[in-house]
């Protein structure tokens, strides 16, 4: 492999020279820079990241924790990241947690081990005490998705709005039996999302009734047999309110399964909006976060932290959008029992 200096012989400048066209570390002439950019491509020069990594002092890795990578909002808030980390020249870790805490505190150290300049952190419900060991170290933290009452930047959706606008909108079409199934309760994004659902129909003057609020656990066959729960009641709901993407996959499951028309017979709202929503036949009404901008926002205010930023941490709320498609319409066939 060649060397650095073999790199300025070949451009006929000097090491110093080459180091700071590479590093960025001080202003070059156009000329020089074309040289060494040259001489670089000519030689098949790789830098010694380790290196260099010793040298600045960082490791130039950034820990990814998040819930499941396979469900596509993480999926997206992943890619936000690495785009704007990229425009950095950092590079990612990738943990999964399964929405474990002991998985998260074991993710957490592992990370540490391998000495990451910063973490974006989808926290577990049992966030505000794992990540006291990212705190308590000191290293840079962004906190997406579910917000925590540590003193750490956030980036979030304005849940609590979205579950009130879902079923605001069941309301104005006259639904006055409305479920919700949600994956498992502490998680502080699930649980805003109820919460703005629980007001819509309080400011309604509408009954809740404890059986409407289903948990399913985190699988899709969880939230179908949630669904078959909810449905089986002979005075059932009429519009359900599916609180994330695997929610109302689940949903859609069963209703498939118990020949059931969307929204001939019931109404459906899910949230997160993932792009087979709106090929689905009928398209779904969904609630739209905004996952990359999310995962891009949180990676910039890290990139921020690690160059040494020390202004007020910052808790950044994204809107999300209530989008109106086929598979909500007024009530049917169903009593407003």
């Amino acid at each position: 492999m060649a060397t650095m200096r073999e790199v300025a012989q070949h451009a006929g400048v000097s090491v110093t020279t080459v180091s700071h066209v590479l590093n960025g570390t001080r202003f070059v002439s156009e000329d020089l820079v074309e040289r060494v950019t040259r001489a670089v491509a000519e030689l098949n020069y790789q830098p010694d990241s380790r290196a260099r990594s010793l040298r600045r002092g960082r490791t130039e890795t950034i820990a990814v924790i998040v819930s499941d990578i396979g469900n596509t909002f993480f999926s997206t808030i992943v890619r936000g990241i690495e785009d704007r980390l990229l425009e950095s020249g950092y590079g990612v870790l990738l943990c999964n947690t399964g929405e474990d805490p002991g998985s998260e505190e074991r993710g957490i150290a592992m990370m540490h081990a391998q000495r990451v300049d910063g973490y974006v952190v989808a926290p577990t419900s049992d966030g505000d005490r794992t990540l006291k060991a990212i705190v308590d170290h000191g290293t840079p933290l962004v906190v997406v998705d579910r917000p925590v009452e540590l003193d750490v930047d956030q980036v979030f959706s304005d849940n609590e709005q979205g579950g009130y606008d879902a079923a605001r909108h069941l309301i104005e079409l006259g639904h006055r039996r409305i479920g919700t199934i949600v994956e498992i309760s502490g998680i502080r994004s699930f649980d805003d999302r109820v919460l703005g659902w629980k007001r819509a129909l309080s400011e309604a003057g509408i009954r809740i009734h404890d059986a409407d609020v289903r948990q399913a656990g985190l699988e899709v066959e969880g939230a179908a047999m949630a669904a078959r729960a909810l449905l089986s009641a002979d005075d059932r709901v009429t519009a359900v309110f599916g609180s994330n993407n695997l929610m109302t996959m689940g949903i859609l499951q069963y209703l498939k399964d118990a020949s059931i028309s969307c929204p001939n017979e019931l109404s459906l709202v899910g949230f997160d909006d993932p792009p087979w929503a709106r090929s689905f036949r009928p398209a779904l009404t969904s609630v739209a976060q905004q996952p990359f901008e999310m995962g891009y926002k949180a990676a910039e205010m890290l990139v921020r932290r690690i160059e040494g930023d020390t202004s007020p941490k910052e808790r950044v709320c994204l809107d999300c959008e209530l989008r109106i498609r086929e598979s909500t319409a007024p009530l049917g066939t169903f009593d407003e029992s």
